[in-house]
């Protein structure tokens, strides 16, 4: 009798901690800039990916954590006046009514097909997006993770700056010369982190002696942490109308991110996530995370571009350790510790390993061109790649520098009413515009009978399959992607055999 195998083996383990440490820096940073709890950002990350990984059948391997582009509304709702727990639970109010319009579009999504919905992002669409989104989160890290520390916050330039070179280039030693079937090949991130985390902390970077309050588990902290849930006799209309204006029509702006972050990971991963398990349920597992995170207290939830990268580097696809990533993130998050010992990790860190993850990003973009023989002869094609690059770029380079400096002028957006300002994201406003000029420029030149090859044998459709190349290093990684496998063909015959009843 042939024993069982674990669930979990203790390569699912660290391959699952790569990932939520990955997804860490920028989850925290949320909560930490707008001033909301870093213990229920975790929390609400990992309920929030385990009811994406659900929602999508198991099937997209995605971590969702605390969306950036939320950050806007929530300052606005924060800085409205008043007392906090007014203002968060009209920000929590209005998180709910967010995730909710991703519902709505999730119906609509459902009904239109989606295969409509995939005629608006052929390679010359979805290629450029990436880029954007690698090149502008890039620009982004340096700012905000190295340099701002000893510009605005008196820091010491060469520690940040050595910290963040020693995190990125242990993730580049250990993936480029680790040997082909060592474990370590598949997680090069978690020891980036490491390595960077104790260098930091022996030149200093580290604070040990605030880092503990006392507290051990996150119920201790519930009147501070949920107080908010008693505070419905001090709303007011203003405050929730700004509360809403502010904060609901981000989600419109953050669904044009989210289809770029699931053709990135279907790129990435060789399938077509907006096939099967399908665009309305990725939508809809995000906007059901957001309106449960919001009830939980916590930041918008959102598909991270991170994970995109953190696939392509340790070629481990499988949904599995997503899932268990998320359940350690709600275990943990649970105390109060290990979100204190998180909150003093060197952003520096976060920033070394962002070097690499952000421009492995950038650099899938570019092969989706390539595997999909995109004719730059044609200037149709041209016309499309130049201007989305050059209008996510600029606009991207022009919000970084307002952020900077403060100067709102430089963004794209509009004031609140509470005196605040919601930013359109530069990615949002480059897709669209490629989406618009792939439509109305017409097709001069007939693609070739190469190109046509090209696009029938690719195994992602939507952007042509770009991991045909890939290879999982390591006998243990081949058994582990030959197990994604044979889990997904069993989930197919049981979607057949049941197609009639859904």
């Amino acid at each position: 009798m042939t024993a069982k195998k674990p669930l979990f083996g203790g390569k699912d383990i660290v391959l699952s901690l790569q990932h939520m440490f990955a997804m860490l820096g920028a989850t925290i940073t949320v909560p930490l800039v707008v001033g909301m709890s870093i213990p229920l950002a975790l929390i609400s990350a990992g309920v929030g990916t385990i009811i994406f990984y659900f929602l999508t059948k198991r099937k997209v391997p995605v971590f969702l954590g605390s969306s950036f582009a939320f950050m806007p509304g929530l300052i606005t709702v924060f800085t409205y006046g008043g007392s906090y727990n007014a203002s968060a639970l009209a920000a929590m109010l209005a998180l709910v009514c967010a995730g909710l319009v991703y519902v709505l579009l999730a119906v609509v999504i459902k009904f239109v097909g989606v295969q409509r919905i995939k005629k608006l992002f052929p390679p010359i669409v979805v290629g450029p997006v990436i880029i954007v989104i690698g090149m502008n989160l890039a620009g982004s890290i340096f700012w905000n993770d190295i340099i701002a520390n000893y510009v605005s916050y008196g820091s010491v330039a060469w520690k940040e700056w050595t910290t963040a070179v020693i995190t990125a280039l242990t993730i580049i030693c250990i993936n480029a010369f680790a040997k082909p079937k060592s474990f370590l090949k598949v997680i090069p991130i978690l020891i980036g982190f490491v390595v960077g985390y104790v260098y930091g902390a022996c030149v200093g970077l580290v604070d040990f002696k605030h880092m503990f309050s006392g507290d051990i588990v996150i119920f201790q902290q519930a009147k501070e942490t949920w107080g908010f849930w008693g505070a419905w006799k001090e709303l007011d209309g203003g405050l929730v109308a700004t509360a809403m204006l502010s904060i609901i029509p981000i989600a419109i702006v953050t669904f044009m991110e989210h289809l770029g972050d699931v053709s990135a990971n279907s790129t990435v991963c060789g399938k077509d996530f907006m096939v099967d398990p399908g665009l309305h349920r990725t939508v809809l597992g995000d906007g059901v995370a957001t309106a449960v995170s919001g009830l939980l207290g916590g930041p918008a939830n959102t598909t991270y571009g991170e994970n995109t990268a953190v696939l392509a580097i340790t070629k481990n696809y499988n949904p599995k350790n997503i899932f268990l990533a998320a359940c350690f993130a709600v275990v943990l998050g649970l105390f109060v510790p290990f979100g204190e010992i998180l909150s003093g990790m060197p952003t520096a860190v976060v920033g070394g390993a962002c070097i690499v993850l952000f421009g492995m990003i950038a650099a899938s973009g570019l092969r989706a061109l390539v595997d999909a023989k995109v004719d730059f002869g044609d200037t149709k094609n041209l016309i499309v790649v130049a201007v989305t690059l050059s209008v996510g770029l600029g606009l991207g380079a022009c919000s970084l520098a307002g952020s900077i400096s403060g100067n709102n002028a430089l963004k794209v957006g509009f004031a609140t009413s509470g005196g605040g300002f919601v930013e359109i994201s530069a990615l949002a406003i480059c897709t669209v515009l490629a989406i618009v000029l792939n439509l109305v420029i017409p097709n001069k030149k007939e693609e070739t009978e190469e190109q046509k090859t090209a696009k029938d044998n690719a195994k992602v459709s939507l952007t042509n399959g770009i991991t045909d190349a890939m290879e999982v290093s390591g006998a243990d990684a081949v058994d582990a992607k030959d197990s994604v496998s044979a889990e997904q063909q069993t989930d197919a015959t049981a979607e057949n055999n049941g197609s009639a009843e859904e």
